[in-house]
């Protein structure tokens, strides 16, 4: 088994090594009546006999161009230019006749553009900050979704449950032609929009709107995807319908989904609804009672987590429906926003083995074993909406208020068992039960303003926002403490209620100074209040009630941080250099008040807030960007609230009023090329991060085998990864290949009986990805996993953890004209070096056989087998402070379905430009010539 990895890539290094040849074509193009050298013209190179391509690449600014690694056959060259007729010749490169020297190519400029005109593009382009990807160049099996053209691309990957990271991070937000489609969820665009329907794909840090107007980052950047569609697809309707129906062998299983979009031109209208029980989720979950209020927080357990799954945990019902809108009113202002409605229930059976490690003795640690059974259900309907108003060419304005309701019902069924080497320390059986009803909105709004004189503008963002939780559960609980000689019996309910607002508002004002070069001043002022109330009572065997009030578990909280800011930053643009650099001073006032008590907590901080931002343009296809900023972070409401949780007696959690603001320093590099000639790619990311004040837990280990966490601040935080991805084409076959690295390094402190416990973790990891970029019928991806854990602790060294992990992944498809088609998707999943039980290997195929029916083949009726082997398991390893725990989750096993498929294709005609699969003519709209604000312009009109 350990070869196989090795002869799989030896197999596809093989295929590269055959591609390389040593013919080359060169030569020079110019105007044949200006006589001007033409820069960026596409040339290209196809196989006479398919027409397949072999490579292209750009000329220079003196218009040469060479093509390199050429095969010894009849092919044919091309030239492509916007607005210039184009050129073809057969060349026959052989062993002698190795170096092809075309001389000067004279190109005739159209007489005006031809409405017919196809055209191919490069695969990737890296514009500024942006990488850009064509989605043409990467094909994608029948009938696939957004999410498949995702996974094909250099330096993208996307987990089993659509989660997807660019570069080594995540991405946060998805856009649609620029705008937000059904707000900020991700997968409501990738499990939806077919890749027929998509021109672009463009991947960038996402700006404030007001950053992206001033061109001075603010700090707050979002992981971006944009995804641009086909002009030719902007007027009709497309879609997909499937209802779909089978069994488990003990229970019956569905899945129904239905998308439909009808563009017409501005105006674009979705509707999505899905409802199975087979763990598919098209959206992201949204939970509003997480954060427990405030502007952030910490309170991590200075660990990680890691391990092998195969998708969603549990067995989850879903029911979902949205709609999102989008159009122009009038002649000035964008209108778009969505409604999005989820029901789901998830039902949950988990093991775990848990070593805490424990301070006193280096040789001795706490064990145990625990059985959960839960149920959660949770109810949420979300509204987002956008306007954006140009009001003329120097004023504009951007609204966008959201707001999300939720109801949550969970219940939650815990035995556990804890032993000290071959002592029993305790015993505990667990209910508890929770109901929440919560809404949370805002409102942001930006208004903009250019002045005369070029650079001078101001910009004024105000944001607005308010939440409010109402909730009641119960806890009951035996536990037995065997060294006390002790059984302890919880009965109680609780009633919790918190509210929240918070407001915000930002000027800024930029200044010319030079050529080139400006002056932003920024001012922020901030100011949140949240109140958290809790009541515990316990049960009265007198009344029958629960009356008992329980004093130190009840309690009312309130925090208020306000906080003013300035800030002062130059930049410079050149043709090849972006600088800007400022610094900043805020003063803040964190005010905390137990007015159960009566008592009072004031604390002010004054903070310097440095940025540095660097941009460095090489070539158009090479750049190097390095960002470096200052933040801070305030603890919580539920992190300051002085009141224990205790609704898992074993693990109590209490609050510190006490705490500090963290502040965090940032640096991050972030290096992109690509080479159009050899079409490979590479970028690397190093980030560095340190927090002073960083929160924690302080852990004590009570006798009995239970523990009190609490936040405290604690310094020795730092975090150092890096990252790079390289890639390029294999031309027999045609396929793409990419090789990813990752290495990464956390310490955090903390506290274990008040003596002091550094946690350090690090993680080395690489990826082989090869997927296939055929155009006739077969369609295969091939992926490799491996990732390397060793956690560290300075106060047990014994304790040290090293395990493993590797994730063999590959899918292939099969299609005839006929209308066949035949998949199958295989994991082959390894857990080393954990708990005796959780060291497992997991084999998960799944395999379909679909006809394609009508006409057109619009529709589909598809077999399908999840699980073959019903072998799919879930193991995770999460490495924390004071402990390391391997848990077991359920997940959905072995299934059969039955399934009908409908896609609606109907399009009109727009009169724009059609892309056809020829490789000839120019290789970008507009020959790359993109002016140096273009990009920068896009993103203030999309409010991105």
């Amino acid at each position: 088994m350990h070869k196989l990895p090795l002869l799989i890539l030896g197999f596809f290094l093989t295929l590269g090594a055959k591609a390389q040849t040593s013919a080359v074509v060169k030569g020079k193009l110019i105007d044949s009546v200006g006589k001007q050298m033409l820069k960026d013209a596409t040339v290209t190179v196809i196989d006479a006999k398919d027409s397949t391509l072999i490579v292209f690449g750009l000329a220079k600014a003196d218009g040469s161009f060479e093509l390199k690694n050429l095969p010894f056959e009849d092919l044919i060259f091309q030239v492509g230019f916007q607005s210039y007729e184009p050129y073809s010749k057969k060349i026959s490169p052989s062993k002698t006749n190795i170096e092809i020297n075309l001389g000067n190519i004279y190109l005739r400029q159209m007489a005006n553009d031809l409405g017919n005109v196809t055209v191919s593009q490069s695969p990737i382009q890296i514009k500024k900050d942006t990488v850009e990807f064509n989605a043409s160049s990467f094909k994608t099996k029948p009938n696939a979704v957004a999410e498949d053209l995702l996974k094909k691309l250099p330096g993208i990957e996307v987990d089993k449950d659509g989660g997807i990271k660019s570069q080594g991070e995540a991405v946060q937000r998805i856009l649609v032609d620029g705008k937000r489609f059904f707000g900020d969820d991700p997968k409501l665009a990738t499990k939806n929009l077919p890749p027929d329907v998509i021109d672009k794909i463009q991947v960038y840090d996402g700006l404030s709107d007001q950053s992206a107007f001033t061109g001075f980052d603010d700090g707050n950047r979002v992981k971006t995807i944009n995804i641009t569609t086909r002009k030719d697809k902007r007027k009709g309707v497309f879609g997909r319908a499937t209802i779909g129906g089978g069994s488990t062998g003990d229970e019956g299983v569905y899945d129904n989904n239905i998308n439909f979009s009808r563009y017409n031109g501005d105006r674009q209208i979705t509707v999505t609804a899905q409802g199975n029980n087979v763990n598919k989720q098209n959206f992201t979950g949204q939970n509003i009672f997480g954060g427990g209020g405030g502007f952030g927080g910490g309170g991590r357990a200075g660990g990680f987590s890691t391990g092998a799954t195969t998708g969603s945990s549990g067995i989850i019902n879903t029911w979902a429906a949205g709609l999102n809108y989008r159009d122009v009113w009038g002649k000035k202002t964008q209108a778009y926003g969505s409604y999005f409605f989820n029901d789901q229930k998830t039902y949950t059976d988990q093991k775990s083995f848990i070593e805490t490690l424990v301070s006193g003795n280096p040789d001795s640690s706490n064990f145990s074993n625990n059985l959960t059974s839960s149920i959660r259900h949770n109810q949420n309907n979300r509204v987002n909406f956008n306007i954006e108003t140009q009001f003329d060419s120097s004023n504009s304005m951007i609204l966008r208020p959201n707001i999300s309701f939720q109801h949550t019902d969970n219940e939650n069924n815990t035995t556990s068992a804890a032993t000290k080497g071959k002592l029993n320390l305790n015993n505990s059986v667990s209910r508890t039960t929770s109901v929440n009803d919560g809404y949370n909105g805002a409102l942001e709004a930006t208004f903009r303003h250019r002045f005369a004189k070029k650079g001078r503008t101001y910009s004024i963002g105000i944001n607005l926002g308010g939440s409010t939780n109402d909730g009641s559960g119960t806890n009951r609980s035996i536990n037995q403490y065997f060294t006390q000689n002790r059984v302890d019996t919880i009965n109680q309910i609780n009633n919790s209620n918190s509210d929240g607002k918070n407001f915000s508002s930002t000027l800024a004002y930029t200044e010319p100074i030079a050529k080139n070069q400006l002056l932003e001043f920024n001012y922020t002022y901030s100011f949140s209040d949240n109140t958290n109330g809790k009541s515990t009572y316990g049960y009265n065997k007198n009344t029958g009630q629960y009356d008992l009030v329980v004093p130190n578990l009840s309690n009312t909280f309130q925090n208020t941080y306000s906080s003013n800011r300035g800030t002062l930053s130059y930049r410079i643009q050149t043709k090849k250099l972006n600088l800007s650099v400022g610094s900043g001073i805020q003063f803040g006032d964190l005010k905390s008040n137990n007015l159960t008590k009566d008592s009072a907590i004031n604390q002010h901080y004054v903070n310097m807030y440095p940025t540095a931002n660097l941009r460095w343009e090489f070539t158009k296809t090479k750049n190097l960007r390095v960002n470096y900023s200052g933040r801070t972070a305030q603890p919580s409401a539920t992190q300051l609230q002085p009141i224990a949780d205790n609704s898992n007696p074993l693990n109590i959690q209490l609050g510190n009023p006490n705490l500090k603001q963290q502040f965090t320093h940032s640096v991050r590099m972030l290096y992109a090329s690509f080479d159009v000639f050899t079409q490979r790619s590479f970028f690397a990311t190093v980030n560095a991060t340190t927090i002073a004040n960083d929160i924690q837990n302080s852990v004590t280990i009570l006798p009995g085998g239970a523990q009190i966490s609490q936040p405290v601040n604690l310094s020795g935080t730092y975090s150092m990864s890096g990252y790079f991805n390289y890639g390029f084409p294999i031309k027999k076959p045609k396929s793409n290949m990419s090789f990813t690295g990752n290495v990464s390094y956390n310490q955090s402190q903390g506290l274990i009986n008040n003596v002091s416990n550094y946690t350090k973790n690090t993680l080395v990891g690489g990826t082989v990805k090869w997927t296939t970029n055929l155009k006739d019928n077969f369609d295969m991806n091939f992926s490799s996993n491996s990732s390397f854990n060793f956690a560290r602790y300075t106060l047990q060294p014994q304790q040290n953890a090293d395990y493993f992990t590797q994730t063999f992944t590959t899918d292939a498809t099969y299609y005839t004209k006929s209308g066949w088609v035949v998949s199958t998707d295989f994991d082959y999943i390894i857990n080393r070096g954990q708990s005796a039980g959780y060291n497992t290997t997991i084999p998960l195929w799944s395999a379909s056989i679909a006809k394609q029916v009508f006409k057109k083949k619009e529709g589909e009726i598809k077999l399908y087998v999840f699980d073959l082997l019903n072998q799919n398991t879930s193991i995770r390893r999460t490495v924390s402070g004071n402990s390391i725990s391997d848990v077991e989750t359920t997940v959905l096993k072995r299934y059969i379905m039955l399934s009908f498929t409908y896609n609606l294709r109907r399009f009109g005609a727009t009169g724009q430009q059609q892309r056809g699969n020829s490789p000839m003519n120019q290789m970008f709209r507009g020959s790359g010539n993109r002016g140096p604000g273009e990009m920068r312009n896009f993103r203030s009109g999309g409010g991105e």
